[in-house]
């Protein structure tokens, strides 16, 4: 049989050379500096689970990336797709009975199946922490803080968070059908003001929601900008992820306000987040390279009722953008 030479790679997999190696372990070491200095405890999951780990929290959109084989006792496994869910089974189980908060961090591999031609890596490095058992606005700026702090830790500073809060949108859409309220999902992540009014007139959405949804494109900005955003909060929740907001502006400190942006229709984790979320981007960088927020419901489906929140970086857009600076 004859042999073809192999020279590439599958396609989203990636070799690591001298030079790559270098630059991942300086920032995994000012990462874990920093967050070692703030009372988080680094976890290494395994590099498989059961798939049930990962689709019981990450539900069908993460189902349908995972990188699946059957293990030797006839059980369908998977490469890890999650560190928050992997997390989220370690703290129900080993970690039970710890007091709280718990305190955990992590850097290593993720893996997804990625449609050909997106762009993006089957096989990528992410660091991240997560914070269970704190409930408070103080436990949600304390892991803001520890992001933005990461940011300036590994070199970044020309980066930007886009805060929000998923209750302020969940009463907008709650008595739509599934079909009408993914359709205005898409609207809303588009900031398209128009096909928002058309919604509302129509008649898809009720009056008191009209306005707010369609004036939800605008609201984003700075601190000052919740204040128009309270007056158009619908109901108790609505108003409540408000306040929530607004308290965290008050103890974010002026040089950490600097790289927030308020945007309430940041919405891509509805399904997933139950208060604030986040996303990250910065100069250089066309996507977000990272993503946060609180998410209280979701331990429980591991058998741990405890509220959550925590954050992940994608270390490998973190390299791309230290070599593009250092290339300049």
């Amino acid at each position: 049989m004859q042999f073809l030479p192999i020279s590439h790679v599958p396609v989203g997999s990636q070799d690591l050379l001298a030079e790559d190696v270098r630059l991942l372990r300086r920032i995994h070491a000012a990462w874990y500096a920093l967050a070692e200095a703030r009372g988080y405890e680094e976890v290494i999951p395994p590099t498989f689970e059961y798939e049930e780990v990962f689709t019981r929290g990450g539900g069908p959109e993460l189902a349908s990336r995972l990188v699946r084989f059957v293990d030797q006792d006839g059980r369908l496994v998977a490469l890890r797709a999650d560190f928050t869910s992997s997390i989220a089974r370690v703290a129900a189980s080993r970690l039970a009975s710890a007091p709280v908060p718990l305190r955990l961090c992590y850097a290593g591999k993720v893996f997804r199946q990625e449609a050909a031609g997106e762009g993006r890596r089957r096989e990528m490095f992410q660091l991240g922490a997560e914070m269970i058992g704190d409930a408070s606005a103080e436990g949600d700026v304390e892991v803001i803080r520890l992001l933005l702090d990461t940011m300036h830790a590994v070199g970044i500073a020309d980066f930007q968070v886009n805060l929000g809060n998923v209750e302020f949108v969940r009463p907008l859409l709650e008595r739509l059908s599934f079909e009408e309220a993914e359709a205005l999902r898409g609207a809303i992540d588009r900031k398209d003001r128009a096909a928002l009014a058309a919604a509302v007139a129509a008649g898809e959405i009720e009056p008191g929601a009209g306005r707010s949804l369609v004036e939800l494109p605008t609201l984003i900005g700075r601190g000052e900008m919740l204040i128009r955003a309270a007056e158009l909060a619908i109901g108790e929740s609505a108003s409540s992820a408000i306040e929530r907001l607004r308290r965290i502006d008050r103890l974010l400190t002026p040089a950490e306000r600097a790289h927030i942006v308020y945007d309430l229709g940041e919405i891509r984790g509805l399904g997933y987040y139950t208060g604030i979320q986040f996303e990250v981007f910065a100069a250089g960088a066309g996507r977000a390279i990272g993503v946060g927020g609180r998410y209280d419901h979701l331990l429980a489906l591991y058998g741990a009722d405890r509220p959550a929140v925590g954050f992940a970086l994608e270390t490998d857009a973190l390299a791309e953008l230290l070599t593009q600076a250092a290339q300049r």
